[in-house]
């Protein structure tokens, strides 16, 4: 710590509170801290702050330095292939790095694992912190013995148990894209996304555009009778039908979390942009030609790893009497699948 104080021109004890983000230390002085600790390979060690906790008196279990982090699709790396998912992983991985932990994979598809099994693996092993992935089945159960571990979840697939959670912040993600189509001046606006993903969501997408197409309630909460908002939620079996909706509701663009529906459109020669334009509610860096809302996936597994550490070092365990919710609010991100950009 003296090294990095050294390096960056300030105090220990203002390294100190720069790496525990500490909102009194200036945004500006924590980013330059941070930076030089990094090129110097400087990390926390997590037993000596348990340790420094216990002295304090705010602690009376010693903290673990390995994260467990559960997913449980088909195969064991099928997750891999969502970017979204893969870059929750990345920023759980950043911040545990940045704290002195270190994340290791477990895949409940093992053969012979069980939840029961998976437990005594990690309670053997002295793992303390779990965080549960986002799941493949909507409401599925993870029966570990929670009673022995601290725990977390990404999104809202893992309903049981109720742990804390953190999550995009998808009725706001919504508000604030039918806010931005309204304003660059699209009235006639659908909503299409996979029924499957709007349960996966807890169905906030819906929620609040069925909002605005029920009070018509849009920009500074004035009422506009000019916006027509359509929703149709789409499966494999009546995705098809998307263009003919598209048609029908003569719609100046849609907006999905999916871009199937873009190629559908393509498919069924309806140009997009040029006969409907898109936006997406799940924007990612590799597909810049889509305009939409970034839910910055990152920052949502990081804030997975600030939840999880704070009850490792409370020694806080099992399923919490009072879940928290964290939810991370998106960036509207412009692409050239939208056409108008305001009267």
């Amino acid at each position: 710590m003296k090294d990095v104080a050294e390096a960056a021109g300030v105090s220990p004890s203002t390294v100190c509170r720069a790496l525990n983000s500490n909102p009194q230390i200036p945004k500006a002085t924590r980013e330059k801290v941070q930076k030089v600790a990094d090129e110097l390979g400087y990390q926390v060690d997590p037993l000596l702050s348990a340790f420094a906790l216990r002295r304090r008196g705010k602690s009376n279990d010693s903290s673990i330095t390995t994260i467990a982090y559960i997913t449980n699709f088909g195969t064991r790396d099928e997750w891999t292939k969502n970017p979204f998912y893969q870059a929750c992983f990345e920023g759980v991985q950043n911040r545990v790095k940045r704290q002195g932990y270190r994340v290791e994979h477990f895949w409940l598809g093992e053969e012979n694992m069980s939840p029961k099994r998976l437990s005594r693996i990690l309670y053997n092993r002295g793992i303390l912190g779990v965080c549960v992935a986002p799941m493949k089945n909507v409401s599925e159960l993870v029966d570990l013995e929670w009673e022995r571990f601290c725990g977390v979840t990404i999104g809202y697939s893992m309903q049981s148990p109720n742990l804390h959670r953190t999550a995009p912040h998808h009725f706001h993600g919504i508000q604030q894209m039918i806010q931005t189509l309204y304003a660059k001046g699209y009235r006639r606006i659908g909503l299409s996304i996979f029924s499957d993903t709007s349960r996966r969501v807890d169905e906030l997408w819906l929620s609040g555009a069925l909002l605005v197409q029920n009070r018509r309630i849009l920009m500074n909460e004035k009422k506009n009778d000019d916006v027509v908002l359509r929703t149709f939620l789409f499966n494999d079996e009546n995705l098809k039908e998307v263009p003919k909706w598209v048609r029908e509701e003569n719609l100046e663009v849609v907006i999905s979390d999916n871009d199937r529906i873009a190629q559908m459109l393509a498919q069924e020669n309806i140009r997009v942009p040029g006969d409907v334009d898109f936006a997406t509610l799940n924007w990612e860096v590799e597909k810049p030609q889509f305009a939409g809302i970034n839910q910055r996936p990152g920052d949502i597994g990081a804030a997975a790893m600030d939840l999880l550490i704070g009850q490792i070092q409370r020694g806080e365990l099992g399923v919490p009497a009072v879940p928290l919710t964290t939810m991370v609010e998106g960036v509207w991100v412009d692409g050239p699948s939208l056409r108008k950009n305001g009267i």
